[in-house]
């Protein structure tokens, strides 16, 4: 007999699957009890059905897990397009402001310029320590293992 054949793998195919009905599982029932190549053949393919079972088929976490974890999701989320929408409408008001302030005739240049000075040095820090730290976000190698 070939074992090999589409009709067998079928066969066993579906029995392995529980696609067969009662008359395909008798038939599968009768082959594996009279052929010891189709016998082989099964167990082959049942052992790699448990294997990739196995592989697969992960536990599922709890449901309080999936909550704690999309509650995560949301936070990170939010606050993160809460920071970019924030950061936006500073920059934007802060180069308004800056506008404003070089065009308007209420002081003179020298008073302008001392007062942008301190301005300036803040900005240069804070892009400093900014590039800092997205620069260390980068190359963090134990990031994901440290929960903040």
């Amino acid at each position: 007999m070939d074992v090999h054949n589409d009709e067998h793998l079928e066969l066993i195919s579906g029995y392995l699957d529980n696609e067969l009905n009662g008359p395909q599982r008798e038939r599968v029932d009768q082959l594996l009890a009279t052929s010891p190549a189709f016998r082989r053949e099964f167990d082959a393919f049942k052992s790699i059905t448990v294997g990739t079972d196995r592989l697969f088929h992960a536990a599922q976490p709890p449901d309080a897990e999936w909550d704690t974890f999309l509650d995560g999701v949301y936070n990170r989320m939010e606050r993160k397009t809460g920071w970019l929408i924030f950061c936006l409408g500073a920059l934007a008001l802060a180069l308004y402001g800056g506008v404003l302030f070089y065009r308007e005739p209420w002081g003179s240049a020298l008073v302008k310029l001392l007062i942008s000075l301190p301005v300036a040095g803040l900005a240069i820090l804070f892009y400093s320590v900014l590039r800092q730290r997205l620069h260390a976000l980068k190359s963090d190698r134990y990031e994901r293992e440290v929960h903040r």
